[in-house]
């Protein structure tokens, strides 16, 4: 459905710029003549053209990308992640916030001061350190995730794991307004998704 609006789009926005260009009369200009100003209309329709192509191409690649994202993690069980690596469960998140509207941005792998997922949404920028364990997850991922907040001019910083917390790290992450995701945060997160998914 999507795709068959976009394709009216378009071909309204062609039928537009081809209706400029035939009901103008094709001026006879002699050669000593200076070339007739482009028509602002016409001008318009093409930049309106231009843009809806620009944005076409956004989406689609978006699209795709969150295509890709849903083959490959779209059905997994919370359980599951703890198959992943460090680096498959950061490419994890980054889909299951695209799918909550976020726009997610993942670090270089190394030298990533602290933040592997920048996250906007709202005009604000999100750091995000993200710990695939099994154990609990101390007080140096909350100074990380602090860490990557400031090196990436962030507004707030989260730790995302699917362990769990220790009692410095949450006293830690309170005192400084460290947002905390654990395990049962992430399960509920893909049950909201599973459930849009299917009810979309």
């Amino acid at each position: 459905m999507k795709d068959l609006f976009l394709i009216l789009f378009f071909a309204g926005i062609a039928w537009l710029v081809w209706r400029a260009f035939v009901s103008k009369p094709t001026p006879t200009a002699q050669p000593s003549e200076p070339l007739p100003k482009e028509d602002p209309q016409i001008r318009h329709l093409r930049n309106t053209l231009e843009f809806a192509k620009t944005q076409h191409k956004v989406l689609s690649k978006k699209q795709r990308e969150q295509d890709a994202w849903q083959q490959a993690y779209g059905h997994a069980k919370a359980s599951e992640l703890d198959l992943h690596s460090g680096t498959e469960f950061e490419e994890f998140l980054a889909g299951l916030f695209r799918a909550q509207g976020y726009a997610a941005e993942l670090t270089p792998v190394t030298g990533d001061y602290g933040a592997d997922l920048i996250l906007s949404k709202d005009g604000q920028r999100i750091a995000v350190q993200a710990k695939r364990y099994l154990g609990s997850v101390g007080v140096s991922a909350v100074q990380e995730a602090l860490s990557g907040q400031a090196y990436y001019q962030c507004d707030t910083a989260w730790v995302v794991t699917t362990g769990t917390f220790t009692t410095n790290a949450l006293e830690l992450a309170k005192k400084s307004g460290v947002k905390m995701i654990g395990r049962s945060d992430i399960g509920n997160l893909m049950a909201q998704h599973t459930e849009n998914t299917e009810n979309g």
